[in-house]
């Protein structure tokens, strides 16, 4: 092998060298990128749980209190046809 396709080759071998090189950054880039999305949505999901967990609360509070306002609406209701009924007695 002479010294010009010693080089040739050389030259040839640098070259995939460089591309495997650029390639792998391209890929170690993408899996940065893949990375900060996961934490992204990670966080997204955290506070969303959150608020999920707020809304539910309240909505737990809200039907207790409608259903202590029916009870005593209901009980109200049977005392005034209660009351209506004496009345008719009479």
């Amino acid at each position: 092998m002479s010294g010009q396709d010693a080089m040739v080759e050389f030259n040839v071998v640098k070259l995939e060298v460089d591309f495997v090189r650029r390639c792998v950054y391209k890929t170690e880039d993408h899996l940065v990128s893949l990375e900060k999305q996961r934490l992204e949505l990670e966080s997204s999901i955290k506070d969303r749980l959150e608020l999920i967990a707020g809304n539910r609360h309240r909505l737990t509070t809200l039907r207790c209190n409608v259903e202590s306002e029916r009870m005593r609406l209901s009980m109200e209701l049977k005392d005034r046809l209660s009351q209506l009924d004496r009345l008719r007695s009479r």
